[in-house]
Parts: C-alpha cells; sequence; structure tokens
C-alpha cells in the first residue's frame, strides 16, 4: 500500500506511541511489526464515532420493538432489590434471592438499569422498566461495535473500521441480542473493550499512557462486573505481556530492572479494575477472598437441566452434543461471515505480511480459545451460543481483516473487483433483507446453509426466550379481546406468564394469567392462550400440528409461527376431561375427553386423556386407538408413550412394550415410569439383573418413586438377595405410606 502523504494524514496522539529503548538492548526489535498498523487520523476517529454513535441509535430504536426475554424476572428482581444492598451497607442481602445462582453475577448492568428506572420512577411491573433495560443493552452493544471499530483501525485503517461495523451490525445473532441481553451483551462489551485496550497497552510497552492503564481497568471491570468469567482477560493480559517481554527481550530478563513497567502494566489494571468490579458486585464485595473462590467454583460446576431442540430432537442441555456449540455458530453466523472465515484461513499468509502479526493473533486467540476450552471441559450448553456472543467481535475482526486483503489482491481488476464486492454485498444484503422483514426478532436468524427459518423449523430452538409475547398481547389488543376500559376479567394461559403479566398489568387485574406448560395447557382453565413453541417437540412441530384447530392468531418470522394465540373456554372439554381425571371420575372423563377429540381431532392432550380413561375403566381394549392417535400427532409426547407402552403391557404384549418403553427413555432419559416397566418386563421374562439395572436407574432418576423400590425388591428376591429386597421393600412401604 502506497504511504500517504503526512500533510493529507495526521495521526492522532495515541497512534505515535511506540516502545522506548531500555537500558539493555532488546533481544527481538518488534518496531516492524508495529509499524505494519495504519491508524486513524483525528478525523477518521471523529467519524467512527459518529458512525456508531448513529448505529447505536438505530440499535436503540429497534430495542423499543423488541419483547421483555425469559431471565427478565430475575434480572429485574435483582436490580430492584439490590440498592438496598448499598443503602444498607450491605446488611441487606435480600437481593442474593432474586434468583438462583443470582448472586454469583456482577451487578454492573443491573445498578446501571436499576438506578434509571429509580431516576424515571419505572417500576418492574410495566413494560417501561424493561425498555430502559433494553435501551442499556443496545448501548452496550453499541460500545462493543466501537471498539472493535477502534482495533480494526488502529490495524488496518478506517475504510476497514467502516467495514467492520457493517458487519458486526447486520450479524443478526449479535444485533438481535444487544436488543434484549443484560449479561451476555455487557460482558461482550467488556471483554471487547479489554482487547483493544491490551492491544494499545502491548504497543506503548514499556512506557504505558495512563489513560490504556484506565481502559485496560474499565474492560477488566466492565467484565468481572458482569460474571466472574471476566477473569479471563486477567488471564490473556498476563499471558500477553509475559510473551510479549520473553519475546522482546528474553527470558532470562524476567528479573531484571527492564522487567518493571511490565510488571506494572500488568499489577495497576488489575488491581484498578478487581477493585471497581467488586464494587458493582455485591456478594464479591462482602468477603472477596471467600467469594470470588465461591462463585469460580459454581460456575465451574454449573448444574442447569433443560431440554433443548437440536438437530431435530430434543437433548438434554447437561448431555449436550459435542457438535452442539459450532453446529449452532455455523448456522446462525451470518454468510459473509463464514466466507470471511475461509478467506482467513486461504489468505493467512498474505495477511501476516500485511498486517500486524501481533494483532492478528490476539484477536485469534480471543475467539478461539474459550470455545476449545469449553469443547474440551464439556460445559452445560444450551439456547444456542448466546453465552459465547462475546467470542464473536474478534472473529469479526479477523473476517474483516480477510476480506479486506481480499479485496486489496483484485481491486485493480475491473471486473472480478466488482464481482467480489457483489458477493460481499449480497451477502449482507440477505441480513439486511432478514432485519427489515423482521425488526422485532432478529436474534432467531438462521443462514441460508440452515435453509433459513423455514429449515430450521421444527429442527433448532427459534424464539426460545419468549420475546414474541409482546407482539402476542398486542394482537390480543387488535382485536379487541383487551381493550383500555374493558369491565369482565380475561383468563390468559401462557408459557411465559411474566412477560404476559407486565404487558397486560395496565388493566388493573382485569388480566387473569395461568402460567401452563404446553404438554399440561389443558391443566389449568384460560380463555385465550399464548404459547411460544420453546419446549415443544420438534415432531410434533414438523408434523404441521402446530398452530392447531384453536389457533386465532400468529406471530411470525419469515412466514413461520413462533408463538400462537389460542382460544378456548374456561370450562373446556379439555380441562374438564384432566381435571376428572385428577378426581378419577374415569365415566366423566370419558365422556368429555371424546367429545374434545371429536371438536379438535388434533389435541394430542385429549386423545391421552381418552386413552388413559379407557385404560382406568376396565376397557383396555378401546384404549389402543386414542393413544395411537396421540402418537401420531406428537410422536414424542412422553405421556402418550408411555401411556401405550402401558396398555402393551396390560395386553400381555410384552414386546410392544419393551420397543414402546425403549423409545420413551430414549427420548426423555429420566423418565422413570418407563424405568419401572421395562424393570416389570425384565421380571416377566426372568432377566433379574437386567431388570434390576433399570429399576436402580429410575430411582436414582426419583428417589421418592415408591414402585421402581418395590419392583427392585422384587427382583433382589428373585436374585437371592435377602438383605437387599427387604431394605427396598421397607423404602417402598414408607414411600407409599404403609
Amino acid at each position: 500500500m502506497a504511504k500517504r502523504k503526512s500533510s493529507q494524514r495526521k495521526k492522532t496522539t495515541t497512534r505515535k506511541v511506540r516502545p522506548k529503548a531500555s537500558n539493555t538492548p532488546d533481544v527481538r526489535d518488534v518496531s516492524p511489526f508495529w509499524k505494519k498498523d495504519v491508524g486513524l487520523s483525528n478525523r477518521e476517529a471523529r467519524w467512527l464515532k459518529y458512525i456508531t454513535g448513529g448505529v447505536t441509535l438505530i440499535m436503540i430504536s429497534l430495542s423499543l420493538r423488541v419483547g421483555l426475554n425469559g431471565d427478565d424476572d430475575v434480572q429485574a428482581s435483582y436490580a430492584s432489590s439490590i440498592t438496598s444492598f448499598y443503602s444498607s451497607f450491605g446488611r441487606d442481602t435480600s437481593c442474593f434471592n432474586s434468583g438462583p445462582e443470582i448472586k454469583y453475577y456482577g451487578a454492573l448492568f443491573e445498578l446501571i438499569t436499576g438506578t434509571t428506572n429509580d431516576l424515571f420512577g419505572f417500576e418492574k411491573e410495566e413494560p417501561a422498566y424493561y425498555q430502559i433495560r433494553h435501551i442499556w443493552s443496545a448501548i452496550f452493544g453499541g460500545v462493543a461495535i466501537y471498539f472493535i471499530a477502534l482495533l480494526i483501525g488502529e490495524i488496518a485503517g478506517f475504510q476497514a473500521s467502516v467495514l467492520g461495523i457493517i458487519m458486526l451490525f447486520f450479524s443478526m445473532r449479535y444485533l438481535g441480542h444487544s436488543l434484549i441481553n443484560p449479561k451476555d451483551i455487557p460482558f461482550a462489551a467488556g471483554y471487547t473493550v479489554s482487547i483493544y485496550f491490551l492491544y494499545q497497552l502491548l504497543k506503548s510497552l514499556p512506557e504505558v499512557r495512563r489513560s490504556t492503564i484506565a481502559g485496560m481497568a474499565a474492560g477488566i471491570m466492565m467484565s468481572v462486573g458482569i460474571r466472574i468469567g471476566g477473569i479471563l482477560v486477567i488471564g490473556y493480559l498476563g499471558l500477553f505481556v509475559a510473551l510479549y517481554f520473553i519475546w522482546k527481550c528474553g527470558f532470562t530478563s524476567i528479573f531484571r530492572s527492564e522487567s518493571r513497567p511490565y510488571y506494572r502494566a500488568f499489577f495497576l489494571p488489575v488491581i484498578l479494575g478487581m477493585l471497581g468490579a467488586l464494587l458493582v458486585w455485591p456478594f464479591g464485595l462482602l468477603n472477596p477472598l471467600q467469594n470470588i473462590p465461591a462463585a469460580l467454583d459454581a460456575f465451574a460446576n454449573f448444574q442447569y437441566a433443560i431440554k433443548v431442540l437440536f438437530d431435530d430432537r430434543q437433548v438434554w442441555s447437561s448431555d449436550i452434543p459435542v457438535e452442539y456449540l459450532l453446529t449452532w455458530m455455523v448456522l446462525t453466523i451470518p454468510i459473509y461471515t463464514l466466507i470471511g472465515a475461509l478467506l482467513f484461513l486461504g489468505l493467512l499468509p498474505g495477511i501476516l505480511r500485511k498486517f500486524n502479526f501481533i494483532a492478528v493473533f490476539l484477536c485469534l486467540f480471543a475467539f478461539a480459545f474459550p470455545i476449545i476450552y469449553v469443547l474440551a471441559s464439556g460445559s452445560i450448553l444450551y439456547d444456542g451460543w448466546r453465552h459465547f456472543l462475546f467470542t464473536y467481535p474478534p472473529l469479526i475482526v479477523l473476517v474483516t481483516l480477510a476480506w479486506w486483503t481480499g479485496y486489496q489482491r483484485v481491486k485493480e481488476k475491473k471486473i472480478l473487483k466488482y464481482v467480489y464486492g457483489a458477493v460481499l454485498g449480497f451477502c449482507i444484503l440477505e441480513s439486511a433483507v432478514f432485519l427489515f422483514r423482521n425488526p422485532s426478532f432478529p436474534y432467531v436468524y438462521f443462514n441460508p446453509i440452515a435453509g433459513g427459518i423455514k429449515g430450521a423449523y421444527g429442527s433448532y430452538e427459534l424464539d426460545y426466550w419468549g420475546t414474541s409475547v409482546k407482539q402476542a398481547v398486542a394482537a390480543l389488543e387488535r382485536q379487541g379481546i383487551l381493550y383500555e376500559g374493558m369491565q369482565d376479567t380475561v383468563t390468559i394461559g401462557t408459557n411465559f406468564s411474566h412477560a404476559v403479566q407486565v404487558y397486560t398489568h395496565k388493566y388493573n387485574g382485569l388480566v387473569k394469567v395461568n402460567y401452563v406448560r404446553w404438554r399440561q395447557r389443558n391443566d389449568r382453565p384460560w380463555e385465550y392462550g399464548i404459547f411460544v413453541n420453546r419446549f415443544v417437540d420438534g415432531t410434533y412441530l414438523r408434523n404441521g400440528y402446530w398452530p392447531t384447530s384453536k389457533t386465532i392468531n400468529t406471530i411470525e418470522v419469515n412466514g413461520w409461527p413462533i408463538a400462537i394465540i389460542e382460544k378456548d373456554a374456561l370450562n373446556s372439554d379439555s380441562y374438564i376431561a384432566a381435571q376428572a381425571i385428577v378426581r378419577q371420575d374415569w365415566q366423566e372423563a370419558l365422556f368429555y375427553a371424546e367429545r374434545e377429540t371429536q371438536a379438535h381431532p388434533d389435541n394430542e392432550i385429549a386423545w391421552i386423556n381418552l386413552g388413559m380413561a379407557y385404560l382406568n375403566n376396565n376397557q383396555e381394549a378401546r384404549a389402543k386407538g386414542p393413544l395411537d392417535q396421540a402418537v401420531k400427532i406428537a410422536p414424542d409426547n412422553q405421556n402418550a408413550l408411555n401411556f401405550l407402552g402401558y396398555y402393551f403391557f396390560v395386553m400381555n404384549q410384552l414386546e410392544d412394550s419393551w420397543n414402546t418403553f425403549m423409545k420413551a427413555i430414549e427420548l426423555h432419559q429420566t423418565d422413570v415410569t418407563a424405568y419401572y416397566y421395562l424393570a416389570r418386563i425384565c421380571y416377566e421374562r426372568q432377566n433379574y439383573s437386567m431388570g434390576l439395572e433399570y429399576a436402580l436407574t429410575g430411582i436414582d432418576y426419583n428417589t421418592n418413586n415408591p414402585l421402581c423400590y418395590q419392583v427392585a425388591a422384587q427382583l433382589y428376591y428373585a436374585l437371592g438377595d435377602q438383605a437387599n429386597a427387604q431394605r427396598y421393600l421397607t423404602a417402598f412401604n414408607r414411600l407409599s405410606g404403609n
């Protein structure tokens, strides 16, 4: 690249800093690496502020369209109660009880948003409270964009930094979470600030400006002030300062006087950053020496077992396939990022010749290390790759450098230059079109490799945070079901109750909200149901039974429903049948369940209830038809499989019963009922050892299930182990109340 005249380009003072000579000659001259940096002029640096400021304003406006996320209730409780900790000088620790494990999280974001809401007088029961939170989330997302643009500008210049801004903004998963995510986006901002100032710190060694020390400390404070995992950036600081010193001065110089600036460059920002982080982390502030290790241990041993839809099937987050994280990234990262990653690998020698090796290695390490570590450690994962959004901005640096290097190679070739630009433009346009069509749901984006939303539907989670509840409530208002001045009570059933409560708070108690899981949606009465397709079986979605015959409205992304609104009656046939089953009134259950199946033949719950009623009403032979229909509609439904397996068992069709229960535990590994009947079948077949394994597995999953103890006692008797048989029989009698 031709050198620009100094009269045309005035560098900012922060870009002029170069390592000063120490008393002892360096082992290696590293100045050629730093001379590769293009940097930004004062004018260009100002323009970056204007551009990222404008982008942030766009993000703020988008955030006002997005609904509450599924974690907002816990986070809001933390934010609203945390001020009492400080006003009581640490005596009031009620904020620690705001949610599971919440005390182990830093409260930087909660303090900022809680204080802002206090200033405006907003309460956590009203939507405005959460709009403030979303605005601040967007601001943190903009902070990450700004500092990644500064880093790209430092490495490759202004035009490349603008390209990086465009690429990060049109990364739908990053943008979408920037509108709603109170943990991962602020953490990503702190991480990005840390990476930028770490690079500046290395560049200025051995004499580091105070502003750089302060910036590095701010990055540490932001990262640790969100979650304790932010100490990762402290590790980066120590690693890169140490490697840089050894590379530049030699290993033998570690204990000489010239190493002192390097020690200061590490310890000063760490001490200042950790002090700042502790000030915004109540649990850590109470007893740092004890509670920092406690938080690290809590996250290292984090246990959160939920079912997640992945690759066409429901899997447990505690037993997630190793390919989960990378698959999610490949399917939801924009095409231009994936192509850029391939370009980076293909053009790596040229990139290293053109740009600073230190910058490339730092960003590559910041992107890859956390992912490699988690894959190697087998950590619990869920909700796609949102917990790793912090690794994405460093990847954008590498991708931008790759696209920019490729452009430099083809810019003199007219046709190839236009083709190259058209490919990049088309890839960005694909994301832009998705945003234009779905401005309220950018975080559910899937790229063309996944087949878009159509290809992902029923195979992967879509609106896993339930943000579409806002649009669902608005739809009820447009239809005149909810309106200002309404007099009659409306009961809504939903699987995201907190969001519905917030958006209907203005109706002064005239909207009653009942929380119901989708698979148990008829267990409680409701007139209207708002259901997001989180925790809905993939086979059920792919078979086309959702939306249902009761659906009156849908919330869609690219034409595919992510939430539905159903209409029912408070005393619907399905609800009455469910209540009759609770009372074991099998005749009433038969009547209402059958009537429900006639009116709504796609209601798998009604078919299950009908089959159950037949089984308990001495009409076992008639149970198979309804249960087969339930399995046809919802092949993965645990209750349908269990009752069908039980039907085969009572009809002495043990092979069919065995196969059905084996399918049940394959899909639902904690299905204690299935383990019990598998043990029973083994007992009937005189395979006592195998039966005992199934019985004990059922007990492992539920230590309070008496039936597994009973069959275990029978199996121990059959095996001749009288002592254990008596022990398990005693447990059975205790649990069953005998």
